[in-house]
């Protein structure tokens, strides 16, 4: 899942469940539970037309759980790049972990392994680029690998007691940030 017509020089990276879509609580693997997160198509082409490529990390715990396939997967990550395209917005890749925290590998979040191999991949330097995730998970994952930090809280939390650089009501938020604290 690589546009390789839009390579950029400043990078992005964006958790999927909590920040693109909304996360139910379990685990999106059809489109007709996929719902879009508040502020996330506008944040996602805001962020591009500032000239951002945007990569997405995620955990998909749900292929080792046997809830979801490779394939599923690939027919719901092509439903929001479709949709994100036609919203005027672009996603460059998307890296997702398939295994479960007892797999011990580590591309799974907190791991740094899936934003260490991004960098790696397209030549950005970490400690210029934001991962916005909704966790502390997320968060620690981007403390580890070097990046700047963004978490996505949209009331449900104490601000004093959330993690990360900064916090965003949602995407929208978030990348307003991330164009402000970036130097293009």
């Amino acid at each position: 899942m690589i546009n390789s017509n839009a390579i950029r020089s400043h990078f992005v990276l964006l958790d999927r469940d909590g920040v693109i879509n909304v996360d139910p609580g379990d685990y999106t693997t059809t489109i007709d539970k996929w719902e879009w997160a508040p502020g996330a198509l506008e944040g996602i082409k805001k962020l591009y037309d500032a000239g951002f490529g945007i990569l997405i990390i995620t955990n998909q715990a749900c292929i080792a759980k046997g809830l979801q396939t490779e394939e599923g997967l690939a027919v719901l990550h092509d439903f929001m790049l479709k949709t994100i395209r036609r919203s005027g917005g672009d996603i460059i890749r998307i890296y997702h972990c398939p295994h479960q925290t007892s797999d011990r590998c580590d591309c799974r979040k907190p791991e740094p392994g899936m934003i260490l191999r991004a960098a790696g991949d397209y030549g950005f330097n970490l400690a210029e680029t934001f991962f916005i995730g909704d966790t502390p998970r997320d968060m620690e994952a981007a403390w580890r690998a070097g990046t700047r930090s963004i978490i996505i809280n949209a009331g449900d939390d104490n601000p004093d007691d959330l993690p990360g650089e900064f916090i965003a009501f949602d995407l929208l938020d978030a990348a307003e940030i991330v164009i402000e604290e970036t130097d293009l």
